[in-house]
Order: structure tokens, then C-alpha cells, then sequence
């Protein structure tokens, strides 16, 4: 499969997108996305800066592009948490205390969960008793009704 073959396949059966849409994603017309799927531009030069931004844009592999070298699509090697905090709108400040935590040593760091668990253990015990639901009795059965977290890839967290 061509260079061309691989961009339309891109657009088409992945990201299900038109010419006009995928063009516009990129700030380029309809006309150029059909002279590039076309091969209609004689010099590949003329289309590497294009191809390098819909790598970027939408996370494909930039030798699968050009050469048809597997995967289609790059798996960031890191998860960020800069970028997660990002994401989900919080300050600055959030994203420094989340940081000092997991810069803690890791026996004061499950101290500190210990002793939120206990808090959040009374204050759900409060709710209960206010609404007449079940009460744990032990911090087990507290994290049977409130399960920990787990980030999206646990095995680059530090700890």
C-alpha cells in the first residue's frame, strides 16, 4: 500500500472523517486532502510537513505513514500527570499538592491514606446513620462500599 493509500485508509475507516473535515481538522481545503489521497502531488516533500501534523493531531504513527512500518497508531510511552490534572480543569495549586503527596515517603504517604480513610469512615457513618443505610464496621468493608482509585496505568505511578 502507498503512502496516499495509507492517508485516505486513515481518514476513512478509522477516523471516519470526509476530505472537508479532515481537512479542516488540519487548516488545509477538501482540494488538497483529495490531491494528496490522489497522489496527484508529484514531490513527497510537499506533503511531509502535512503528514508530520496529522501525526501529531491524531496520534499516528509517523513511519506507518510513510511506509507502512506497524503500529498505525503511537502508544504514549508515559503517563503525565501534569496533563491529566490538566484535563480535568484543576488548579495549580491541586497539581503541587498532588505532587508533595506522591513525593512523600511511601510509609507516611499510606499514613496519610490511612488517616483519610478513617475521616471519610466517620463521615459516612454520620451519612448513614442519617439516612438509615448500612454501616461499616471495619475499614475492609468501608473499601468494599468505596473501592480505591487505580490510575490508568498503575505501573508507572511512583510508590
Amino acid at each position: 500500500m502507498e503512502m496516499h493509500e495509507r492517508i485516505k485508509e486513515l481518514r476513512k475507516k478509522h477516523l471516519k472523517m470526509s476530505q472537508e473535515a479532515f481537512g479542516e481538522h488540519l487548516g488545509v481545503s477538501r482540494d488538497i486532502i483529495g490531491n494528496i489521497e490522489l497522489n496527484r502531488l508529484a514531490r513527497p516533500d510537499q506533503k511531509l510537513s502535512l503528514v508530520k501534523l496529522m501525526c501529531k493531531e491524531f496520534g499516528i504513527n509517523e513511519e506507518w505513514i510513510l511506509n507502512g512500518t506497524e503500529p498505525m497508531l503511537v502508544e504514549p510511552d508515559t503517563f503525565n500527570l501534569d496533563d491529566l490534572i490538566k484535563k480535568h480543569g484543576a488548579s495549580d495549586l491541586e497539581l503541587e499538592v498532588l505532587k508533595a503527596y506522591f513525593e512523600l515517603d511511601p510509609a507516611i504517604r499510606k499514613s496519610v491514606v490511612e488517616h483519610f480513610k478513617s475521616r471519610l469512615a466517620v463521615n459516612a457513618v454520620a451519612q448513614v446513620q442519617e439516612d438509615s443505610f448500612y454501616i461499616p464496621d471495619t475499614p475492609e468493608e468501608f473499601e468494599k462500599l468505596y473501592p480505591p482509585i487505580e490510575p490508568p496505568n498503575k505501573d508507572i505511578w511512583v510508590g
